[in-house]
């Protein structure tokens, strides 16, 4: 999955090759919070379909680590982003009891257009918005019993890049993956849930100029 985002990254650098005197390139380590929003499972029952309503399942808040690779020309940015979350779910506790594990990890990738909407006079501070698309993918012992875990998202942000000198710049970004959510488990496909998945990232741009 990290691939293909690399590889599409790859291509809109390839579709603004003709602009070599404009464009800078990005690599962007990050690190950061998971914060997810809402259940992920609800009304989940006891002993199969006729057993008693339990609760509802809660993906956690989690560590997140990851990256981005983009292109910009001017202030118009093309940006891949890759994301890793170490989380857990928050299951009833009779459902704890029976030996079902709580691990639950996401994964977070999209394809974003970046826009600096303003650039600070005298100073190198720009603050911009991101839109695009992509997929949000669950992974871990508990997720192991459900099928169709993978989603497709939109996703917007914000960020605030701050330039620490010719080549590095500091940037804080926030973004919300927004999806809905429809797992299956033994054939059935179970009801599904609108999420709003926020992430909250500090990271380092790294910026390259091809040469003319």
């Amino acid at each position: 999955m990290i691939r293909s985002f690399v590889l599409t990254a790859g291509l809109a650098f390839v579709l603004v090759a003709p602009l070599q005197g404009q464009v800078s390139v990005t690599i962007s380590p990050m690190a950061g919070v998971y914060l997810p929003g809402g259940n992920v499972l609800e009304n989940i029952r006891c002993g199969g379909d006729g057993g008693p309503i339990i609760g509802s399942v809660k993906q956690e808040p989690g560590f997140l680590v990851g990256g981005r690779l983009g292109v910009r020309v001017a202030m118009i940015g093309v940006e891949a982003e890759a994301g890793y979350a170490l989380s857990k779910v928050n299951i009833p506790q009779v459902i704890q009891d029976s030996g079902v594990s709580d691990d639950a990890n996401v994964f977070l990738g999209s394809l974003n257009l970046t826009w600096d909407f303003f650039q600070a006079p005298f100073t190198p501070l720009a603050l911009y918005l991101s839109a695009g698309g992509g997929i949000t993918a669950r992974s871990g012992e508990f997720w192991d019993r459900f099928g169709d875990t993978t989603s497709i998202t939109g996703v917007l942000g914000l960020g605030l890049r701050l330039g620490l000198g010719p080549l590095a710049r500091l940037r804080i970004d926030f973004r919300d993956y927004i999806y809905n959510f429809e797992p299956s488990r033994g054939g059935e496909q179970l009801d599904g849930l609108l999420q709003n998945d926020l992430i909250a990232t500090i990271g380092l741009d790294f910026t390259f100029s091809p040469t003319p």
